[in-house]
């Protein structure tokens, strides 16, 4: 039988930003029995501004994600693929922008659900992902930043069943 969920979940990343990311996944998912198709919309922000050549950069990144996954109990194991743009702002006098802006990646998630009742469950996970198309920061003509081969992101978040279809 076929139902849908709907998810929140905070989010830590390392990787996809010159800083540690902080941000928010929103999902809908729809679930069978031990395979389920998930779409998210995920957004990222520096959790602390970066200084390169005594110049303060802060970058920040919305991207859409594709999760499939394999249920066996409480645990699921998911490939997810995700894009997104790198945006980046400084001081209006300096020149700074990003070359290549977009980021994809594809990765491997793994989770775990814990019921509170038939109507919410928690649910935490954590991603590894290889970055194919990777950004990097330009400031006054230097790069400063490129995104790495690898990123990771882990997040614990709310999941509200909603009835069966």
């Amino acid at each position: 039988m076929l139902r849908g969920e709907i998810s929140v979940s905070p989010l830590l990343a390392v990787g996809l930003l010159p800083a540690l990311a902080g941000g928010a996944a929103f999902a809908t998912t729809f679930r069978w029995q031990s395979l389920s198709l998930a779409v998210e919309a995920r957004m990222f922000t520096s959790l602390a501004d970066t200084f390169a050549d005594g110049v303060l950069v802060h970058a920040s990144l919305a991207m859409p994600a594709l999760g499939v996954c394999g249920h066996r109990g409480a645990l699921s194991l998911c490939a997810v693929f995700d894009a997104g743009e790198l945006r980046i702002t400084s001081e209006p006098e300096v020149s700074i922008h990003a070359r290549k802006p977009w980021v994809s990646s594809v990765g491997i998630r793994a989770a775990g659900d814990w019921p509170f009742s038939d109507r919410l469950s928690l649910r935490g996970f954590a991603e590894l992902h290889t970055n194919h198309s990777r950004p990097s920061i330009w400031v006054n003509n230097r790069e400063i930043w490129q995104v790495p081969p690898l990123s990771a992101a882990v997040g614990v978040g709310l999941v509200l069943p909603v009835d069966a279809f």
